[in-house]
This record gives structure tokens, C-alpha cells and sequence, in this order.
């Protein structure tokens, strides 16, 4: 109590709400615009405050969907590489080392298989391969009690590739058989031409 007054808590300051709301709508739309100039702000001459456009980094272009589905695939890029490619013929039993259109050199005759396009495991299938294997040291060939040298793989599924004829242990040929005769594989009396022509990736064109 002052001068016989009583104080009370509850007494408040009257507010004009209106003006009050209006001032803080305004305070705070200042704000935001200084924020959202981020470093854009600096002071002027006068003292007073400059806003500046903001200027933002633009991303590289990356590549479309377009563009990564035109991408070649890795056969594709095998044949891009290389227009060599290696021709082999079941029905006259000849191989021919190709340059674009041009024969550089025929090897004939060579062994196919006693089954062409059966589907079977032993059988020789006709269409287009690629060389994805070459070997060339001696190596046992479990079906004929024998070895072979210089194979290049090209039908992965039927383990089918060039190679020698059949040779023993000491790398002698015992078996210069041509014709239909093999499990599958091209057999040539001509092995170390074919090893050294083939590529990684070079196409296989079998056919009748």
C-alpha cells in the first residue's frame, strides 16, 4: 500500500493491439528479408544497410538418361575397338582371319563338331561370340586322354574355342583329324596364327 493506495498484481497497462501487431508484422517481414540475403548484405557508404543479389554456384550438366541408354555395351565396344574378327565356316571345315571385308589369311581344313547346333553340350553352336580366354601353354584335354595348346575361348557356355589338334605330353601332335570329329571346338593345324590374331573381345562368327 502507497499513500493509503493498494497495489494490485493484476492491474496491466491497457495495449493497443492493433498497432502493436501491426509493428511486429513489420519487424519481422524486415527480418526475414536480411536472412534470406544471407551474405548479400553489406554496409553502404552511409552507414546505413545494402542488400545484394545473391549469387549461387551452377552445377555441371551431367549426363540424361538418354545419353547413359546410348552408351554402347561391352559388345558393342568389342566390335568398336577392332574391325578384325575371325570367320568360321562348319560346312567347308575353314577358318578365315578377317580385316573388315578382307580374307587375311584362310586355315583349312580344321575340326568342328560331330554336332552342330544341337543345343547339346558337345556341340558346335553357329551365331556370333567373342574371344573372352586365350591360353596358350600345353594343356590336358581330359575327353581324349590328350593335350592342347594355344586354345582361344570364344562360346563360354559350351566351352568351345580354337586350338590345336592333339598333341601328348611333349607337345607332338598325335591327332591331325579334320571334319566333324570334335567335342565342340575348332581344332587347326595352324594354332599359334589364330592365338596370335586373336583379341580380347574380337568377334566370332560361326555358320554353316
Amino acid at each position: 500500500m502507497l499513500l493509503g493506495l493498494p497495489l494490485s498484481c493484476r492491474v496491466r497497462p491497457r495495449l493497443r493491439l492493433p498497432a502493436l501487431a501491426l509493428a511486429l508484422a513489420i519487424g519481422c517481414a524486415f527480418a526475414l528479408a536480411v536472412v534470406a540475403c544471407g551474405e548479400g548484405v553489406s554496409p553502404s557508404a552511409e552507414g546505413g544497410v545494402t542488400i545484394e543479389p545473391v549469387v549461387t554456384a551452377t552445377a555441371e550438366p551431367t549426363a540424361s538418361i538418354a545419353d547413359m541408354a546410348a552408351s554402347p555395351t561391352p559388345d558393342d565396344s568389342a566390335a568398336e575397338a577392332s574391325e578384325r574378327w575371325m570367320d568360321v565356316d562348319v560346312t567347308n571345315f575353314v577358318v578365315r582371319l578377317m580385316d573388315g571385308e578382307t580374307v587375311l589369311r584362310e586355315v583349312s581344313p580344321v575340326a568342328a563338331g560331330e554336332q552342330i547346333d544341337t543345343g547339346e553340350y558337345a556341340s558346335t553352336q553357329t551365331g556370333t561370340f567373342h574371344v573372352y580366354e586365350k591360353v596358350a601353354e600345353l594343356a590336358f584335354d581330359p575327353p581324349y586322354n590328350a593335350y592342347i595348346s594355344h586354345w582361344v575361348g570364344f562360346d563360354a557356355d559350351k566351352a568351345n574355342g580354337f586350338h590345336s589338334f592333339l598333341k601328348d605330353e611333349n607337345g607332338d601332335v598325335v591327332d591331325a583329324s579334320t571334319g566333324r570329329v570334335s567335342n565342340g571346338c575348332i581344332r587347326t593345324g595352324a594354332p599359334e596364327e589364330i592365338f596370335a590374331f586373336a583379341e580380347i573381345g574380337m568377334p566370332v562368327y560361326v555358320h554353316w
